[in-house]
């Protein structure tokens, strides 16, 4: 980094500078200088078809178990809370999405960096800080 630029955020997911932006892969890094930068957002996938599938899937599985309550041993109990289970866990997190810092460069979309649920909020701030450099 050159002595003459000004650090304007830094988090996890890289570094902005007023001449720069360096972004953190799990495999290393990427310097993208900020003239290069055609756009820079945050995008917020679901997939609605594993979620309400999951959860019907688990009132379906629910509905069986209930329904033959007398003929289910300790083994067939354990699957089924097992897979209820899973399913339940499977449709909460296809609902509740996943999402990635998207940067363009000339048009072209570099990789996505992925953020954790957790870290959505450093995700956005880093978003705001590329923004605010690049929209001067």
């Amino acid at each position: 980094m050159d002595t003459n630029e000004n650090v304007i955020y830094t988090n996890h997911f890289g570094t902005v500078t007023d001449k720069r932006v360096i972004l953190n892969y799990k495999w290393g890094t990427e310097d993208i200088p900020i003239g290069q930068i055609s756009s820079v957002g945050i995008e917020h996938k679901r997939n609605y078809f594993f979620a309400i599938g999951s959860l019907v899937a688990t009132i379906l599985i629910l509905i069986f178990m209930f329904g033959n309550l007398d003929n289910i041993r300790g083994a067939e109990t354990l699957i089924i809370v097992s897979l209820v289970l899973i399913f339940i866990l499977s449709g909460l997190a296809n609902w509740v999405g996943h999402h990635h810092i998207l940067i363009s460069t000339g048009g072209q979309n570099r990789k996505p960096l992925k953020v954790e649920m957790a870290k959505t909020k450093d995700g956005r701030q880093f978003v705001d800080a590329v923004k605010k450099v690049i929209f001067k």
